[in-house]
């Protein structure tokens, strides 16, 4: 695919840009978002007017996708834990479809001294879209429980939340930095977290969430790709 880059939508310093080396240049950080734009889109029933949040959404690089291939929807809202991400895509994103938000919950790799709670900021029932790229990869199992039951709350009775995480076949339940896993080299708290996907699974239902769809691997650094809906 190639994408022309447009002047007006500004992107990210190279240093905020999660994810390695997979979107460090400039073409391939808008081309993964427009990627993740049309899999909405196919997979989550994403329209102009549907309401999209961006669960960990970094410095924007889905926001950028949405402007590129769609120009907005209703409202894109991101929210992350990390301050200067976050203010980055709040200062150089935001438009009257456009909101991002900086919440401070703890996560042992990225925000270690946040608060112990589940809350995501939305209304119930009011997210048609939750999309959260590589979040439950970096979460054990108490915070997977506490996050699905939150996403099933604010989720539209019609609504799909999309998302990735490290799940295997016939694995433990729950394991933090698996070794030889993936031939990666995982360090640091909670680089990699890897389910059971049956675990996995059944921890979502639990939570009040159902699997519409899973395709295993396909995502960055081998993570399984999830949509999920309100049971």
């Amino acid at each position: 695919m190639s994408t022309d880059l447009p002047m007006d939508i500004p992107l990210p310093p190279g240093p905020l840009r999660m994810g390695g080396a997979h979107f460090k240049k400039d073409q391939d950080f808008i081309e993964a978002g427009i990627r993740d734009v049309r899999m909405l889109r196919r997979t989550a029933g994403l329209t102009r007017r549907k309401t999209l949040l961006d669960w960990g959404c970094g410095a924007g690089r889905l926001a950028v996708g949405v402007k590129h291939l769609l120009g907005h929807v209703a409202d894109y809202h991101g929210v992350d834990v990390q301050p200067e991400l976050l203010n980055w895509a709040r200062d150089h994103l935001s438009d009257a479809h456009t909101r991002f938000t900086l919440v401070d919950q703890k996560n042992a790799r990225y925000n270690p001294d946040g608060d112990e709670t589940y809350d995501i900021p939305a209304e119930p029932g009011s997210v048609d879209v939750l999309y959260s790229y590589s979040v439950f990869s970096h979460m054990l199992t108490e915070d997977i429980a506490g996050y699905g039951r939150t996403i099933a709350r604010i989720l539209s009775p019609e609504g799909r939340a999309w998302m990735t995480a490290f799940v295997e076949e016939d694995v433990p339940d729950c394991v933090e930095n698996p070794t030889d896993y993936l031939k990666l080299d995982w360090k640091g708290a909670l680089h990699c977290v890897r389910f059971d996907r049956r675990f996995f699974e059944a921890t979502l239902w639990d939570a009040g969430l159902a699997v519409e769809q899973y395709v295993h691997g396909r995502e960055t650094d081998g993570q399984s790709m999830y949509v999920l809906r309100r049971r």
